[in-house]
């Protein structure tokens, strides 16, 4: 197998991986109604660095990676009315993504694609590091779906092995971020694993 056809059969997966990741969390805040843990700028910001990312791949013709945004954008904004109907406060949230896309399209109009996909890469820390932050400020974090940070972890690592294979630098780094941030909070979940047992187990008011 050449390098161009690894290169497609790991891009194949990743984008498997992230049409779906999204997805538990979603099943888990509809059936729970819990948003415990669970950070609102996760979702926001994902939303408004995904379309950076769909400007990107567009300018470098990465076309593989296109459907798994288009699916990220739909899934991220999924979380966040959920959040929103579950009665979390979004504003915050929704203030910060506004700034990461202004902030973005200056980035691509001063400095270009490479150093905006850089940027991007770096900014996972905007999005992941608020869900790294809400989940072990939580006592239980029983809004948070294991799942979801599994697939996460996985995501980071078969989009680190495609930028690899492409040479691709940014996609490295969001790669080696996402997994890295990821797995802390499923090391959040692990240590708080009896109290979020207790806390989805005790009897609703």
């Amino acid at each position: 197998m050449s390098r161009a056809e690894l290169a497609t059969v790991v891009g194949v997966v990743a984008t498997a991986v992230t049409f779906v990741h999204v997805v538990p969390q979603i099943a888990r805040l509809l059936r729970t109604g819990r948003v415990e843990g669970v950070s609102v700028a996760w979702a926001a910001v994902a939303m408004v660095l995904n379309l950076g990312w769909m400007a990107y791949v567009i300018a470098q013709e990465f076309w593989i990676t296109i459907p798994s945004i288009v699916a990220a954008v739909v899934s991220f904004g999924t979380a966040l009315y959920l959040m929103y109907r579950n009665g979390a406060d979004v504003r915050p949230g929704v203030l910060l993504s506004l700034a990461v896309a202004v902030g973005s399209v200056a980035i691509q109009l001063a400095a270009g694609w490479t150093v905006l996909g850089t940027v991007l890469a770096l900014s996972n820390g905007l999005h992941l590091g608020p869900s790294v932050v809400a989940a072990w400020r939580s006592r239980a974090p029983v809004g948070v779906s294991p799942l979801t940070w599994a697939l996460a972890t996985m995501e980071g690592l078969m989009w680190g092995c495609y930028g690899v294979l492409v040479a691709a630098g940014p996609i490295i780094v969001f790669g080696a971020t996402e997994a890295g941030l990821s797995a802390l909070v499923l090391l959040r979940l692990w240590v708080a694993r009896h109290r979020i047992r207790a806390a989805l187990s005790a009897p609703t008011a």
